[in-house]
């Protein structure tokens, strides 16, 4: 029985079977049926389309490239076109595009069906277990070479000081000897000093400069994911609603990041509000030529998170964002701290408006995707 247009297949296209359709469409895993000889799409499930973004019907008769955008590499279309030969059984993973302009990362699996003369792909979504991976290696990453420049650091402090020590005692002893030679060999000793001690420092904050993988993320999807994995987790009396804004473009950020730093702000929200309350996570678009990002001719996409609990004093807004910075019990003022950061390194911007008794607001805002 062949495929028509409805069911997202061609009319007079090579059919896969009724019962493997019928199974492909109540299956919850994406999966193609492909031309092997022209490259094209023959048939979609409906988890397919969802995960793509794409309509059934417009997928049939397109080329199967489309998964992989105008901007792969060469080594991400060889790796797919071994897969769909069936020379890469184990499976490959690339960076996929949907229909939006966003990405994600798929492993797929290809199969010839030998009957049909087609190839059946089937593709699992992995982009959170390899944002995750990427998180995991970033941090290993960050804590070698943090104890790496530790170590120097503190070894070559240890030498400076010394050496400080000794230059200290001599312009004490020297500093009425007029020789030439050694008021200039004071003078420089002390700026060599100087500057050993500026590169001491730039070594202690160097690991702390290594900026994460940005992607176009679609922040609709990325926020809606977050409310629904952590309503559960939400303290008794808390509401939480999600607002997403309309067309809005794809933002330049590190999903992994974004969601950490959303949660520190849920966090904070959930203890300034001890007798419940209402947090509303909402996405907005930033116009072109507005002068509070960044890079004002590019335009920027936001989140925003607001809370109805206690709010802040003028004072302490002003602060809320440096370390160590509360106005609960001493040593959990990071949260908001840690959200400057993580934003920061992704070229974006955090800004915090709060007021007694009326609640407070985080904006986070990144740059958009071209």
């Amino acid at each position: 029985m062949a495929l028509s247009h409805k069911d997202g297949g061609l009319r007079d296209a090579p059919s896969p079977g009724i019962d493997l359709q019928a199974a492909l469409d109540a299956s919850a895993v994406p999966a193609l049926m492909i031309d092997p000889a022209k490259t094209i799409i023959v048939y979609a499930n409906p988890a397919f389309a969802a995960l793509a973004g794409h309509e059934r019907s417009a997928l049939a008769g397109r080329d199967v490239h489309l998964l992989l955008g105008s901007n792969s590499d060469k080594d991400a279309r060889t790796a797919f076109a071994a897969a769909l030969a069936g020379d890469r059984p184990e499976g490959i993973e690339v960076l996929a595009w949907r229909r939006n302009g966003s990405t994600f990362w798929a492993e797929i699996f290809a199969v010839r069906l030998a009957d049909a003369g087609l190839v059946l792909v089937q593709m699992v979504d992995v982009t959170r277990r390899r944002d995750a991976e990427g998180a995991l290696a970033l941090s290993r990453q960050r804590e070698a070479l943090g104890l790496l420049t530790n170590s120097v650091a503190h070894e070559f402090n240890n030498f400076l000081q010394i050496l400080i020590g000794y230059i200290d005692g001599l312009k004490r002893r020297l500093s009425d000897r007029e020789e030439p030679f050694i008021q200039r060999a004071v003078t420089r000793s002390t700026d060599a000093a100087e500057r050993a001690t500026v590169l001491t420092r730039q070594l202690l904050t160097f690991s702390r400069r290594i900026a994460p993988d940005v992607r176009p993320v679609d922040m609709n999807a990325l926020i809606t994911a977050f409310g629904v994995r952590m309503r559960a987790t939400l303290p008794p009396g808390v509401a939480l609603t999600i607002r997403t804004a309309s067309d809005l473009p794809n933002g330049l950020s590190n999903p992994t990041q974004v969601d950490l730093a959303l949660s520190h702000i849920l966090a904070n929200a959930c203890e300034a509000m001890p007798r419940g309350g209402t947090v509303e996570i909402a996405s907005f678009l930033v116009p072109p030529g507005d002068p509070a990002i960044r890079r004002p001719g590019d335009g920027a996409v936001g989140i925003s998170v607001h809370d109805t609990g206690h709010g802040m004093s003028p004072e302490m807004a002003a602060r809320a964002l440096a370390p160590f910075i509360t106005t609960r019990e001493a040593g959990r003022g990071t949260g908001l701290a840690i959200v400057h950061g993580l934003v920061k390194r992704q070229n974006g911007t955090v800004a915090l408006d709060s007021k007694p008794g009326e609640g407070t607001t985080v904006r986070m805002i990144f740059p958009a995707a071209g």
